[in-house]
């Protein structure tokens, strides 16, 4: 298979030729790669954001950069082209920045280390990888849902490169920028990317119709339909009725999920998205020729597929997955408030917000409860679940779908209750399950 090579510009071709050293060469190389696999004829300048998603040296097999010659090109002034936020730690298993303390995981990487260890969680904070992206101006977020806290974000029809997969609709769709699944070293250093797919207008029109039964209102309705639309759709990009006029948290239930049961990177919820005043705007003003209609029974049935256990026993509550906002937090401390749970119940949010946290109050809620608040993480980036956890209740379908990846034992499964946030608290109060479909 032959691969046509991308038009560039005279300056794209002095940094392909290496004129302006082996760091930005690697990179541009890289890109024209990408162009030539995603069928894009040309780069595009980024105006907007770029996620970075590290460890990011290694751009692909064949296009890897050294920490020497990214560390020379850092002391020799070498700077990210774009605003760029990092969404993770370069480290493989990553701590919590905050609440590390109480883990008591030992990943499967790496059995010798325990999270709770505080030269684990010294090295994990100090990579000298980490230190150098720093100089080139990258900031580090250590949040899945860094747009919570960037306090940056792009506007409607800016070039960003984002990566993490619940981000990337909430580019495209929440704030009508424009990215593909790209977010790298090459991307941000460079400020371009390939032209293809989300970044042309026509590609982000409508599809396909997505017609739903019931009015989508509750968080967890939210959470199960995107799955839902997910599963339906794949990578077509539908146009989403039935809804009412998403909270923050629904709209990070909703991106994250469509991202697990499918692959959506561009939705339009018709008068509510930046590209959809109406549907027939949101299609581009084509007719659209597909509908999916889905109805109670299919909520329920991927409901019941997201809750896989056979006891009602639970022996832990993880909320989190996306990091949960600070509103979250404060709803959080209020229904805690006075009570005191049975079952550990550990709380995720954004290292930038742990502070803001601790000042209002919340931590000190949360602690008299027995619940602990951490940040900059998940159990599904650390690898693991505590010691002795077997059965474990969450509120989101992207945890509930990931959550079995860190107990893979297929002789002993890991059992996952899923539902609302009130019914999570429920079962770190009694030790039970009790949610249901409603």
């Amino acid at each position: 298979m032959s691969y046509d090579f991308p038009s560039l510009t005279d300056e794209e071709k002095r940094i392909f030729q290496g004129e302006e050293g082996i760091v930005k060469q690697k990179c541009m190389q890289y890109l024209v790669e990408m162009c030539q696999i995603s069928g894009a004829d040309r780069l595009v300048d980024l105006d907007g954001t770029g996620d970075m998603h590290t460890p990011g040296l290694a751009l692909s097999q064949f296009y890897q950069i050294t920490l020497d010659e990214l560390r020379d090109f850092a002391d020799n002034g070498g700077r990210f082209a774009i605003p760029t936020f990092a969404n993770k730690s370069p480290f493989g298993e990553q701590p919590p920045i905050h609440g590390w303390e109480s883990c008591n995981i030992c990943g499967q990487k790496n059995p010798e280390w325990r999270q709770d260890d505080p030269a684990f969680h010294e090295k994990a904070m100090h990579e000298d990888e980490f230190a150098v992206l720093r100089k080139m101006g990258m900031m580090t977020t250590h949040s899945c849902a860094n747009y919570l806290t960037m306090s940056y974000l792009p506007s409607v029809g800016q070039h960003c490169s984002w990566f993490e997969s619940s981000q990337m609709p909430y580019c495209n769709a929440t704030l009508g920028a424009r990215t593909n699944f790209d977010g790298t070293l090459a991307t941000c250093l460079l400020g371009k990317a390939p032209y293809y797919d989300m970044h042309i207008t026509e590609n982000r029109w409508g599809t396909i119709l997505v017609e739903v039964d019931r009015k989508i209102k509750t968080d967890l309705e939210w959470d199960v339909y995107g799955f839902t639309v997910g599963e339906a759709v794949d990578v077509e990009v539908p146009i989403v009725t039935g809804t009412a006029r998403p909270t923050t948290t629904q709209y990070q239930k909703f991106n994250s999920a469509m991202s697990t049961g499918g692959a959506v990177r561009m939705y339009h919820l018709p008068g509510i998205t930046p590209e959809a005043p109406t549907i027939e705007f949101a299609a581009g003003g084509r007719k659209l020729t597909k509908t999916i209609k889905i109805d109670d029974s299919a909520l329920r049935r991927n409901y019941d597929i997201l809750n896989f256990h056979t006891s009602n026993d639970v022996d832990m509550v993880y909320l989190g997955c996306p990091h949960l906002n600070i509103v979250d937090l404060m709803k959080l401390a209020g229904k805690l408030d006075g009570k005191k749970v049975k079952i550990p119940l550990w709380i995720m949010t954004a290292p930038w917000l742990y502070p803001q946290a601790k000042a209002l109050g919340y931590i000190d809620i949360f602690e008299k409860a027995g619940a602990h608040l951490m940040s900059g993480a998940c159990l599904a980036a650390m690898g693991a679940v505590p010691d002795g956890v077997r059965s474990i209740a969450v509120d989101t379908a992207k945890q509930a779908y990931y959550i079995t990846g860190c107990y893979p034992d297929e002789n002993d499964p890991l059992q996952v209750c899923y539902g609302s946030s009130d019914d999570c608290i429920d079962a770190a109060i009694t030790g039970k399950w009790r949610g249901e479909w409603r």
